[in-house]
């Protein structure tokens, strides 16, 4: 066989490759292109099916938000009252008009059609269905109904007066220019037909927006039924994907589906231009490889020995010899890196131990470099104690999400050339993300005041950059190293716990504070204790009693947490309850205290005596889907009737979670659990809000009751949420009260109770019986 050279077989392999190439990529492109088409169809199909269902969601929540302000009308549920269908009609007509409605109904509870504003649009005597009746008195209640051959959406408000005095339906016509305007509004395909199955295993078209290209007859006719997933089919000579897209609707209705369709010829209309360019370029490459295969063969193949001569010389460990191929193309380039190869190796390893200790950002040193220079000055003998500023720039993470990591990093290189300047003899390191150390050698109280004071001042000047103008917000924490050397991780722990509670109080400057470590280990060792005063007997229950200023006795009371630690005393509850939260143990110290609260009333109803007991609940208990059931669990157990037990929640808790925090508070208040809303007054919610709460009490924080009598102002606020709270139907309870006055004063009001420590203190269960009402 003869010898084939390299630079033949080079270019014959090059020339091989390049028609494979196109003869693969011609035969794959359509397909692949066709394929990308479909699931791009199949994407776009399922995401406007949703978009389409929201829609009509949002056009169901429009109108029931109309007709519920039309049902509060005094106007119009007196004419209901007194049957004045004259009044009802007019009322009904004007407001369908205002919403686009075709029809609009007055339905009595029983079912039965009290006013009709259009009946001779398939006359009813009674109302066809019964399923939205009953839904209307839980929630908002919307579905999609087909009559006389034509669709319509229809939503059920119950109007009260107070109790139920009727229902008001709103028929919404589902045709052709309603589907238009839902296109207009949002990225909804152009092909939108709605059917209905007006006869058995019959679809019909009832209303497009798509011109009626036919996709619900042609599925009918083709026998494919509605598919509920995306599905190509052939409608005329176009090829287009369908998607049926059921709607809400109500028992014994004609079923409708909204069809969407994509059309595959269109989608595929803009890459024919594509194909053509693409076949003219890869015409073209071919004809130039052609040529510059054979010249690049050629140049390759003479300079290879002298490259293997070289590498086998580098390969025996001689650097010296340099290989001598004088060219300027990649192969000199080549050997020009042969050449260079020792020194890169020793530049190479004194740039990664530079690395390692320094920035790549600001080029400052970093924190490992940092923890080294502290740690040094302290091994110094007779090195004084320092001061360490961590400097934080809180607005650094939302520079990144909305300008990028370019302009944070030169604005990070801009602070650190600012910091530099402050102090002389001072180590500058950067610490984290947005975190830089100045470590102040032999530095005191004051001077590290001073230094940091001078840091605020050259960074609370903006950074300027073309016509960008950035705050960067710093905020300081400064730790202190004692005559006894702090370990750097340590003193650089300190200063971040300050840096941290800078950051989050209006205050720039802050000193760390033992008090606030989370990570000291006293901290660490109170966790430990709960967890062991939670299994053992550690916990205790005070009752602080809740005088009513009615019956002018104490009948319930608000069931408190204390704490005895064997050595530290009485802990605060507003530290052990805090802690609780952070570790994941509230939830285990709140089903103590149900369980506790509960056993003790039952205790006191075995005696005679039968006392309400209200418990606080977190916002983590709020996020518990067990709660409901071990409260239940737990009133069975004790015997205790649910009447008796209020749980009370903050503003705050509410509002974090408000969906699950609704879902959980009515699933209590079903039970007949009392529900009361603690510190109103101070937080973020309004009697707006609290509507759509099942709220039964609200307390008044002690914010406004402590100097109720002497100040005129917290009097007409108290007065307004007592009377507003009692239009609203809940119970009003005053927390605060340290006075005779304050007691007189909300009597006069007409609050319903009173609490605070002119009534009692918490006190244990045993001297919660005897107590009587204050003079």
């Amino acid at each position: 066989m003869p010898f084939i050279g390299f630079r033949l077989r080079l270019a014959l392999f090059f020339v091989a490759t390049l028609v494979l190439v196109q003869l693969l990529t011609a035969s794959l492109v359509y397909e692949v292109t066709r394929k990308a088409m479909i699931t791009e169809g199949e994407r776009q199909l399922s995401a406007n099916a949703a978009a389409l269902v929201a829609q009509m969601d949002d056009i169901s929540a429009r109108v029931a938000g109309n007709v519920e302000v039309l049902s509060l009308d005094y106007a119009l549920r007196s004419a209901i009252a007194e049957r004045d269908q004259g009044t009802v009609m007019s009322v009904l007509r004007n407001h369908g008009r205002r919403v686009g409605a075709s029809r609009m109904l007055l339905i009595d509870l029983d079912g039965s059609i009290e006013v009709d504003t259009n009946p001779a649009g398939h006359p009813m005597q009674r109302f066809p269905f019964p399923d939205l009746i009953a839904q209307a008195y839980v929630q908002r209640t919307a579905a999609v109904v087909a009559l006389d051959g034509k669709a319509s959406w229809m939503v059920v408000v119950p109007i009260y007066a107070p109790q139920p005095v009727g229902l008001v339906v709103v028929n919404v016509p589902l045709n052709d220019a309603l589907l238009g305007h839902l296109q207009k509004l949002s990225a909804l395909p152009r092909s939108i037909e709605l059917g209905a199955e007006l006869s058995p295993g019959k679809w019909s078209l009832i209303a497009t927006a798509s011109g009626d290209i036919g996709m619900v007859n042609s599925l009918d006719e083709a026998g494919h039924g509605l598919p509920s997933k995306p599905v190509l089919i052939r409608v005329g000579d176009r090829e287009v994907m369908v998607l049926a897209q059921k709607l809400k609707q109500p028992r014994h209705s004609t079923p409708v589906v909204a069809v969407l369709g994509y059309s595959l010829d269109d989608a595929l209309r803009p890459f024919r231009s594509i194909a053509i360019a693409w076949a003219s370029l890869l015409g073209l490459g071919l004809a130039v490889g052609l040529v510059g295969a054979w010249f690049a063969a050629r140049s390759v193949s003479r300079p290879v020995e002298a490259l293997a001569a070289s590498a086998r010389r580098i390969a025996g460990g001689d650097y010296e010899r340099p290989a001598n191929i004088p060219r300027n193309d990649e192969i000199g380039q080549l050997a020009q890196a042969f050449n260079s190869m020792t020194e890169a190796v020793r530049q190479r390893e004194q740039h990664i131990r530079h690395q390692a200790m320094h920035d790549s950002v600001t080029h400052l040193p970093n924190r490992t470099a940092a923890e080294i220079a502290i740690n040094q000055h302290h091994d110094a003998e007779g090195a004084p104690a320092g001061a360490l500023l961590m400097i934080g720039l809180t607005r650094a993470p939302d520079i990144i999400k909305t300008m990028g990591h370019a302009l944070c990093d030169r604005l990070l290189r801009d602070a650190g050339v600012r910091i530099s300047g402050v102090a002389d003899e001072a180590f500058l390191a950067r610490t984290g993300d947005s975190q830089f150390a100045l470590w102040l050698p032999m530095a005191d109280k004051t001077m590290a005041m001073t230094a940091a004071l001078r840091v605020l001042e050259v960074l609370n000047k903006p950074y300027v950059e073309a016509d960008i103008s950035i705050d960067q917000m710093p905020a300081i924490g400064i730790a202190l190293a004692t005559e006894v050397p702090v370990p750097a991780g340590v003193l650089l722990r300190q200063a971040e716990v300050a840096q941290f509670a800078a950051s989050g109080s209006t205050n720039a400057i802050h000193w760390y504070d033992e008090a606030i470590d989370p990570h000291r280990p006293e901290r660490l060792s109170l966790m430990g204790d709960l967890r062991e005063a939670l299994d053992g007997d550690g916990l205790s229950l005070h009752y602080q009693p809740k005088f009513s200023l009615a019956s002018r006795r104490i009948d319930s009371a608000e069931a408190l947490l204390r704490w005895n630690h064997p050595q530290r005393g009485r802990v605060s509850p507003e530290l052990f309850i805090g802690m609780a939260e952070d570790t994941g143990n509230i939830q285990r110290l709140s089903q103590w205290v149900l369980n506790q609260a509960l056993q003790q009333v039952q205790e006191w109803l075995a005696r005679g005596r039968q006392f309400h007991v209200a418990v606080n609940l977190s916002a983590r208990d709020l996020d518990d889907a067990s709660l409901v059931a071990g409260i239940r669990r737990l009133l069975e157990i004790h015997q205790v009737p649910s009447s008796l037990l209020t749980v009370e929640v903050t503003e705050r808790a509410v509002m974090g979670e408000p969906d699950t925090a609704v879902r959980i508070l009515r699933q209590l208040a079903d039970q007949g659990i009392g529900i009361a809303i603690d510190d109103f007054g101070v937080g973020q919610s309004s009697f707006a809000y609290l509507r759509h709460l099942p709220v039964s009490e609200l307390k008044i924080d002690q914010l406004f009751v402590r100097n109720l009598a002497t100040e005129p102002g917290d009097r007409i606020i108290v007065e307004g949420m007592v009377e507003m709270s009692h239009r609203l139907g809940y119970r009003v309870t005053a927390e605060g009260v340290e006075d005779q006055a304050a007691l007189d004063c909300l009597t006069a009001i007409g609050c319903d109770f009173a609490q605070g420590y002119f009534i009692s203190r918490p006190v244990p269960a045993s001297e919660f019986v005897t107590l009587s009402a204050p003079p």
